[in-house]
């Protein structure tokens, strides 16, 4: 199966330092995938790590795809292929998806925090209300139908440091997720708490101590938690947010996966109030 920008981003920093010239370590995974940039170029590679993403970019074959391609588009359309070969039917129960066959074909109906998804085994997907998915949004379905996860979830929220073989991609989740929520909604509950009804959050203020609690289904088994304290200037008390998920999580999605799941999540929760955020 060819490389694609996919597997370089697991295997990068992911701390979007910027430092390579790309706004974020998927642009420049990406860029790396298309040949229009070499791995040499992120300076927090060395050793081992960097001599194992060279012989990792060697087994890259030239795309067709133009150069000007948008990073998240050209990565859905690489991995798209994936799925082809899995069972629709005896993967539905374990995804918590609908399977559906129409006119011969098969299909998993599915959602993505507020929409619901239509897709195909040859990786073409559609929204139920007619409009186009985002490049982002066929990332994440494909992920999950291909990653074929099985189980019953634990109704246990824990912290990312709490899983396993998570201690290299600390920083970078809370860097990317929950202090980009901190740095746009600080000071700015009401406007977070609408953000997350539009993003269609359920309120669970009533069952944790802080400021604001919203339930989130990113995906059918990966429900997310966000607890908010909003800052204190009086008592000199910064803001704080933490981003849980049930502990079984790492069962429907690998932990880079995760990371970059995170750092979207904080993205549209900023963009549903019209809040930019300079990442990809």
């Amino acid at each position: 199966m060819p490389v694609t920008a996919i597997d370089i981003y697991k295997k990068l920093p992911q701390t979007n330092c910027g430092r390579c010239g790309s706004p974020s370590c998927f642009v420049f995974a990406t860029r790396v995938a298309l040949r229009q940039e070499v791995i040499e170029r992120c300076v927090s590679l060395e050793g081992d790590e960097l001599k194992e993403l060279k012989m990792l970019v060697g087994e890259i074959k030239p795309l067709t795809t133009g150069s000007g391609a948008n990073a998240y588009a050209q990565a859905a359309e690489e991995i798209k292929n994936r799925i082809k070969d899995i069972d629709f039917k005896v993967s539905a129960d374990g995804l918590a998806a609908e399977y559906l066959n129409e006119d011969d074909k098969e299909y998993l109906r599915l959602n993505l925090f507020n929409h619901k998804y239509k897709v195909s085994k040859t990786g073409d997907i559609v929204r139920d209300d007619g409009l186009q998915p985002s490049a982002w949004a066929k990332i994440f379905l494909i992920i999950y139908i291909n990653a074929r996860g099985k189980g019953s979830l634990k109704n246990e929220w824990i912290s990312f440091g709490d899983l396993p073989n998570t201690f290299a991609k600390q920083k970078s989740f809370k860097d990317n997720s929950e202090n980009v929520l901190i740095k746009n909604f600080a000071g700015k509950k009401e406007e977070l708490k609408d953000a997350c009804s539009l993003l269609a959050g359920i309120d669970a203020a009533a069952e944790f101590k802080c400021d604001l609690a919203h339930r989130f289904s990113a995906l059918p088994k990966i429900p997310l938690l966000l607890l908010f304290w909003d800052e204190n200037k009086e008592e000199d008390f910064p803001a704080r947010v933490k981003i849980l998920m049930d502990r079984t999580v790492l069962n429907f999605i690998d932990i880079e996966s995760l990371v970059f799941l995170a750092e979207r999540f904080a993205k549209e929760l900023c963009e549903a109030k019209g809040i930019m955020v300079n990442t990809v």
